[in-house]
């Protein structure tokens, strides 16, 4: 864990993200959230073209939960799944898409041990909290004993952006908390855990490249650097290969200059980078907005 006051509680990371690309569904989340004492609001991001956008949250275990709880269920009474683009622009399977309660580090999983436990425990809490408001629900981390990627795969994620699919949620998981089925495709489903920090870095490409090249780019980013990648197209013809940069069991977050280099070096003759960039935060940069929170209220 980052550094911080002594005898102070330790200081966790949630990340909410909703499938909705409106600010003023994101600034409504965010304003939700900062009404908690103990807990700042260090981020949002907002992406029309994908229609996603996401509120990350900073603060000890009680407040962080309460914040997390605002913030989703400020959202969920904003976004009417039913009514977002089919197909979806970016994989979804709930209008609160995935939540993610994450330690304040880069390091290896067997040195966080005890916040990773700490963290689970945080979203199995947010997750009942949630099904008792009628919102379906599941989990991934330690108790649920699957990851995110595995959970997404047991639901209509990654299928909800092909034309050919329909455009109800669904899943073959039973669900954890929340009704159904039938299920609400209203709320769609809610996938909440916990996992190492993530840092959302997109490398975006243009030029002469295809779907299937920067997907083959995608794959060698994932051998390399064992991490969770895909490729998407973008807008005006660009391509955006999206990488969550974090911490194994063993091994310690990867560099966004890391993945760059790979992604650079596949490309294809006439073909460039355009933008890179880190969606959020890393985890000491969240720790010094939190601390500059408590200090002037700036992001509250």
């Amino acid at each position: 864990m980052l550094a911080r006051a002594m005898n102070s509680p330790p200081l966790y990371s949630c990340a909410v993200y909703i499938s909705s690309g409106l600010a003023s569904v994101a600034a409504r989340a965010a304003s939700a959230a900062a009404r908690t004492k103990g807990c700042s609001v260090v981020d949002t991001f907002c992406d029309r073209d994908y229609a996603r956008s996401s509120v990350k949250l900073v603060g000890s275990a009680g407040p962080l939960l309460e914040a997390a709880g605002a913030a989703a269920l400020e959202a969920l009474s904003l976004v009417d799944l039913s009514r977002e683009p089919h197909p979806a622009p970016h994989p979804r399977q709930g209008a609160i898409d995935m939540v993610a309660f994450m330690p304040l580090s880069e390091l290896r999983c067997e040195l966080i041990a005890r916040e990773l436990a700490s963290c689970d425990d945080l979203a199995w809490n947010l997750g009942q909290k949630l099904g008792m408001r009628g919102v379906p629900v599941l989990m991934y981390g330690l108790r649920a004993q699957r990851s995110l990627l595995e959970t997404r795969r047991g639901t209509s994620f990654f299928s909800s952006v092909t034309t050919a699919s329909s455009r109800d949620t669904s899943t073959v998981l039973p669900l954890d908390f929340g009704p159904g089925p039938p299920l609400r495709q209203d709320t769609g489903i809610s996938i909440i855990g916990s996992m190492p920090y993530v840092t959302n870095f997109n490398v975006r490409v243009a030029g002469e490249i295809s779907l299937v090249e920067c997907r083959s780019i995608a794959s060698r980013v994932r051998t390399d650097c064992g991490v969770q990648v895909m490729a998407l197209p973008y807008s005006e013809g660009t391509f955006e290969i999206g990488c969550n940069l974090q911490a194994t069991e063993n091994t310690e977050s990867p560099s966004t200059s890391s993945v760059l280099l790979i992604v650079q070096s596949r490309l294809p003759p006439n073909a460039r980078v355009v933008k890179s960039y880190v969606v959020g935060l890393t985890p000491a940069e969240a720790l010094r907005r939190a601390q500059d929170d408590q200090a002037t209220g700036q992001y509250l």
